[in-house]
Parts: structure tokens; sequence; C-alpha cells
């Protein structure tokens, strides 16, 4: 067969090989994933390697030119999600050029492999040939085999069905029945996520909640997702008011056909909201999982027979899940009214943990609330210890303030072997092993935390400030960009950016981002007159003298002032930051490690 009619089946371009017949990237070997759009708007680049593609071309490929999307989000979406499973920038592209205004080129040479022309028949009395590279393979192949057989350890873990549960459409104009609806979809997570852990991944409420209030297509969810699966359904209330009954349809769709696989119709009187909330949520999950794997799965008890208890409860996780420190104060005293309601409700305990940790990590005096969360999240595993998110507060009690290292270590491994769906656990225990120095673990359990929770900003934002801890500046560099995507003028976006080129290298453009959240006045000098280094040594310097502790030896170790950066680390130290367990990992610090007093501080932190 001609070499220009051979079908196309592999990609290769630097360390990474693109098998088209199956739809995977791998790095070195290594899976690495990708939803569906985006893989997709990389083989377009890379099977036209050094020629443009205008985003109208792959608009019209990727969408269809009937799709009525926001293609222009989603396009760059799934560029920053490309760039990151390249390791690439925008700034300093070594795949993927931007074009302004115009498209995308992909500038790294790519090799075409074809697919193996049919063997020609062998000639009587004439001894087959192969090729070297096809004996390599199957030698190659052999030895693979052999050390799987030898040690099962090193075997793939098992694909994961992943599943997306949207917030049920709400029929009746009814703000009680809004507030159910949302309570529904976050128990329906819950109980999903901890129903099958080992064969079902459950995307996170977080993710889930951007499409509430609005439909798009199920295949254009499922590629923004990664998923397999969807289940949405409808809520309708019926009568008049003082007899009037709550209908419930869900609804389980495959998204690769789109075709419904199961549903189930529930019903029951509205006066029982709150027990509906509970049950259906289990029985929902339950059907569910019965459908995908076969076996039937118990259903769980209800949390807490206590209206009044749920009710407090639930007000509490919405103003939880807002996630300022006014609204977590309050969700502390709705979660401390549930438990006097009802002292047996672990998840009222659960989420007061949850809150009291929130509120520490935001500034909130640490001490206080890392004490009251411990405390909350104990009591919430003596009446339930398989409560994942009271294992994971306790850890990040143990490894925040605690400095309990072995400790954490066991909380979040917990948290994680009871819900593996756990997004947030994820990527707490992403930020404990990169503190402990094991980034590569810590960078894997980033990555699960971001598939699990691909549209949270909030994690998106934590895993740039997290990359630079790993010190992968380019990475956190595009884990910024996407965070600001996800939620423009994100503050801590704009900083985690202008930080990560400033340690690139990069001043003028790190000045450039520092200066979207910094007015000029703050410099105290005429910015303009500067060159971009010495305005932000101005900077660092300013900032110096405003702060102390943890935050002002990062500036000092910026202006080169060592005994003045281990001097406000001393302090950091007696006052118990809850910053110095990232003593070692902070790349500010790096001049630091061959001090004497730097690498006694570590000893007492207990850094491993």
């Amino acid at each position: 067969m001609p070499a220009t009619q051979a079908e196309i089946v592999l990609l290769r371009f630097g360390a990474f090989e693109f098998d088209l017949r199956n739809a995977e990237l791998r790095k070195a070997g290594v899976l690495v994933k990708l939803a569906p759009q985006p893989l997709q708007v990389l083989r377009r680049l890379a099977m036209n390697a050094g020629e443009l593609q205008t985003r109208d071309e792959i608009y019209r490929q990727i969408w269809g030119a009937d799709t009525f999307v926001d293609y222009d989000r989603n396009l760059n979406v799934c560029m920053a999600q490309i760039r990151t499973a390249l390791n690439d920038d925008a700034d300093s592209a070594r795949f993927i050029q931007t074009v302004p205004k115009r498209g995308y080129r992909f500038i790294a040479p790519v090799e075409k492999i074809a697919a193996v022309a049919p063997a020609e028949a062998v000639q009587p009395g004439k001894p087959r040939r192969f090729p070297l590279r096809v004996a390599l393979l199957a030698a190659a192949g052999l030895i693979c085999a052999v050390l799987i057989l030898v040690n099962p350890l090193k075997r793939e873990p098992p694909h994961r069905t992943m599943l997306a549960a949207l917030p049920f459409e709400t029929l009746t104009d009814d703000a009680k029945l809004r507030t159910f609806v949302d309570g529904l979809a976050e128990e329906t997570i819950g109980q999903l996520g901890s129903l099958t852990p080992e064969t079902l991944g459950v995307i996170a409420r977080s993710s889930i909640m951007r499409y509430k209030g609005g439909r798009k297509p199920i295949d254009q969810i499922g590629r923004e997702l990664g998923v397999d699966y969807v289940v949405e359904g409808t809520v309708r209330a019926n009568g008049d008011g003082t007899s009037s009954r709550v209908r419930i349809a869900a609804r389980l769709i495959k998204v690769a056909d789109q075709a419904q696989v199961w549903t189930e119709t529930y019903e029951q009187d509205a006066a029982d909201l709150f027990r509906m909330e509970q049950e259906y949520a289990a029985r929902i999950a339950a059907g569910i999982a019965t459908q995908l794997f076969g076996h039937p799965v118990a259903r769980e008890n209800l949390q807490t027979r206590s209206r009044e208890a749920w009710e407090a409860y639930r007000n509490g996780r919405y103003l939880q899940h807002k996630e300022t420190r006014a609204d977590l104060e309050r969700s502390i005293g709705l979660f401390n009214e549930a438990a006097k309601f009802d002292p047996g409700f672990a998840g009222a305990y659960a989420a007061l943990a949850e809150s009291h940790v929130m509120m520490a990590r935001s500034g909130g005096a640490p001490a206080e609330n890392f004490s009251q969360a411990k405390a909350a999240a104990a009591r919430a595993i003596a009446l339930e210890d398989s409560n994942a998110a009271a294992h994971n507060a306790l850890a990040n009690v143990n490894f925040w303030h605690d400095w309990n290292w072995q400790q954490a270590e066991q909380q979040f491994r917990r948290a994680i072997a009871l819900n593996p769906s756990f997004a947030a656990a994820h990527h707490d225990y992403a930020w404990y092993l990169t503190a402990s120095g094991r980034t590569e673990d810590g960078l894997s359990a980033l990555r699960r935390a971001i598939a699990l929770d691909p549209l949270s900003a909030r994690i998106n934002i934590d895993s740039g400030w997290l990359l630079l801890q790993a010190h992968r500046f380019s990475d956190a560099a595009v884990q910024a960009r996407r965070a600001l995507e996800l939620e423009p003028g994100m503050g801590e976006a704009q900083a985690c950016l202008s930080r990560s080129l400033e340690y690139q290298g990069n001043s003028k453009a790190a000045l450039v981002e520092l200066m979207r959240i910094v007015p000029a006045p703050e410099f105290d000098t005429n910015v303009a007159a500067l060159t971009p280094d010495a305005a932000l040594q101005r900077f660092h310097r300013l900032r110096a003298q405003r702060t102390g502790g943890y935050s002002a030896a990062v500036e000092y170790a910026f202006l080169g002032d060592i005994p003045k950066a281990l001097e406000q680390l001393e302090r950091a130290y007696s006052e118990h930051s809850m910053m110095m367990p990232l003593l070692k990992s902070d790349p500010a610090f790096d001049r630091l490690h061959d001090q004497t007093g730097f690498r006694d501080l570590a000893r007492r932190i207990g850094i491993p």
C-alpha cells in the first residue's frame, strides 16, 4: 500500500504519542487523561502541524455549524486543558502557538505512523523477514507481560465509569422546592460517590452546579466533564397546598449515544420533603449503581429524623458553599444548631468541622478554628466512622496545625478510601504530599482532584498555587489562566499568574499581571519610571514592611535578605503559623535550604 494511502494511526511529538484509533494520549508510555473534546482539537492541530487552524475552522469541525454553544469559551477551556496535558505555555509555546485573533498552529515536529500493510505472501523456500522494529516491539511486549506477572501491583488500575449527577429541573415555581432540588443533587452526588468506589467516579458539586438553570446537550456536558453517563430529572409539585405531593422523575443517560438506560419515578407528600431529600437520593444512587454494575447496593438510613436539624444543616451547607468568611461564620452557627436539635447527627458535626477548617485557612483565628474543627470531626467519626468529610477535616487539622504528619496521612487516606470521588480530599492530600517532598505523588493527587471537579474555580486556582510549590512554574501559569477563564477577574488567580511569571524570570509580564490587582499608588513611587525588576523589588520591600511572619519571610527571600527572612520564619514558628508545613517546598526559600537555622526549623516542624 502506498504510504500516502495508509491510515495514520499514531502521532509522535516530543515525549508524547497520540493513538488515533483509541483516542488516547500518552507521555513516555503513561496515559495522560484528556476529555474527548480537547482530544479532538489536539488531533486536528497535530494532524495539520505547521498550518494555521482558525478558530472558525475548529468550531465547524468540533462543534458543528448547526450547534449553538458558547464555542469561544469552550475552545478556550479546551486549549487550557490541552496545554496543561502537554505542559505547554502560551507565552513560551513548545507545541501550540497562539495566533492572536485568528487561531492556533501546532509548531512541534510531528511523526505520523501509518498502519502496517498486510504482509506479502512468502515465496516458497524464502523465509519471512520481520522488520527490526516489529521484533523489538514484540520483545518489549513479552518483557512487559513478564513484569506484570511478577509484580501485579504495577498494573494499571481498572477504568472507573465516570458519572455526573446534574441538578434536577424544577417544574413548579416554589422556593422550598428549589431548595429541595439543590439538596437532592448534593445528596445524590454524595451517595453515588461512596456506594461503589472501586468502579464509579462522580463529578463534584461545584462543577455540577454550573449547569443549574440551563441545559446544554448531553454530549457537550459529557465532553466538558469527561463523563460516561449523566443523571438528570425533574421535580414537580401537584395539589392545592393542603395535600400536595411531590413527583421526582430520574433518568440515567449514556453520553456516547444519549440512550436512556434507566429511569424511575418517585412520589410522596410534600410535607415530608426533608425525608424525601435523604431517602430518594439513596434510592436514585442505589438504582443507578444496580443498573450499571448488576448487583443491588444497600441504601443508607436517614442521616437525621429531625426536620429542624435537617433544615439548619441544609441552610448551613448553602452558606458554606459561598466560601466567604462571613457566610462561613453563619454556617458554623447553623451546624451547631443542627447538632443541638439532633446530637446524633454525624453529618452536622462533619460539616461544622469543614467550616472551621475553611475559616482557619482563610485567615480566621487559626488556633481557635482548628481546635474546634478537631473536636467536631472527632465527634462525627465517633458517631459515624464512614464519614469521609470528617476524616478529611481531621487530616487538615493534623497537617496544617498539629504538624502530625503521620496522623495526617492516615486520615487523608481514610477519607479517600471511603469516597474516592471526594475531590476536596484529593486536593488537600496533594498539598500534604507536595509539602512532604513527594512531588510526583502530589501532582497525581492534584490531577485526580481536577478530573473530579474540572469546573471548580477554587480547585483550579488552588492547583495553581500548589504547582508553584511543586516548582512547576509554567504549569502554574497555565492553571492560573484556567481559573481566570472560569472566574474572570479573580484576584488570587492574577496573583498566582504574576508569581509564576516572576519565578520564570519574566519580570515585565509579572509586573503587568501584578498591577491588575495592586494599584500603582501602593508602590509609593512612579512605577513607570522604574524597570520591571526594580518595580517588583519595590513591591516586595513594601510588602515585607507591612506584613510579618511567614509572608514577610517570603518577601525578604525575594529581596535576597536571608538574615531577615530567617528572622521572620522564626517569628512565624513562634506564632505557630499554619503556612510553616510548606517551608521546604516553597520556592521562595530555595536559597535558604543550606542555612543551619532553616534546617533546624524544618526539623522542629517535623517535615519528612
